[in-house]
């Protein structure tokens, strides 16, 4: 499980001219094939005049991520997969990428276009700036009055932090949130600071 991804800081879109063809490049992040699928629809239909509407896009982390690209119409190979190699390349997932071109009647051939699609797709993840995600675990711990500080302590004190503090007649309900890797750890010390007097709810693990 990885606990961490890069992806785009900011949807963008960027223009530029190439061999007297324009291409306009729109970038968007996404959290599903199905958004993904949405922003090329829209993105198609908005320049439906074009001479084509190149798109790639990534979704997920690792072996398990979705990824589809097409070439539209351009010679086989030469657009949709360097679209997909440069977003690849550049070590970032959840994003759609649409390159739309307009003919200029000057052809690129296939080297060409393979440069050309590859390249304004590094720039505009460059432009759009890269960031990174972090997997955080949500979870609850049931404690006695007398630990909640050692607990609120122990957590602040290990990159967790406190979302909740709930009061009730059999002890406090800290809600935290904490990284994976210190998880079992952080169990383990309150477990035994308390002497088995702790309880744990687990919620689901989110990204941000």
């Amino acid at each position: 499980m990885l606990d961490k991804y890069k992806t785009i800081a900011k949807d963008l879109r960027i223009e530029n001219k190439i061999k007297d063809c324009k291409f306009i490049t729109s970038i968007k992040k996404v959290r599903s094939v199905q958004d993904a699928q949405e922003f090329i629809r829209d993105i198609s239909d908005e320049f439906s005049d074009a001479t084509h509407n190149v798109y790639a896009f990534k979704v997920g982390l690792g072996d398990r991520a979705d990824k589809g690209c097409s070439d539209d119409g351009e010679p086989a190979g030469s657009s949709g997969p360097p679209s997909l190699q440069a977003i690849e390349g550049e070590g970032v997932t959840n994003l759609a990428v649409v390159v739309t071109r307009y003919y200029g009647g000057t052809k690129h051939g296939v080297g060409g276009l393979i440069r050309a699609y590859g390249g304004e797709v590094r720039e505009v993840i460059r432009v759009a700036g890269i960031i990174e995600k972090v997997r955080y675990t949500k979870l609850s711990i049931l404690v006695s009055y007398d630990n909640m500080g050692g607990v609120i302590n122990d957590l602040e004190g290990n990159r967790g932090e406190i979302v909740n503090i709930e009061y009730k007649n059999e002890g406090v309900v800290i809600t935290a949130i904490i990284k994976p890797t210190y998880l079992e750890a952080f169990k383990k010390r309150v477990v035994d600071v308390t002497r088995g007097g702790a309880s744990f709810e687990l919620g689901e693990d989110y990204f941000r």
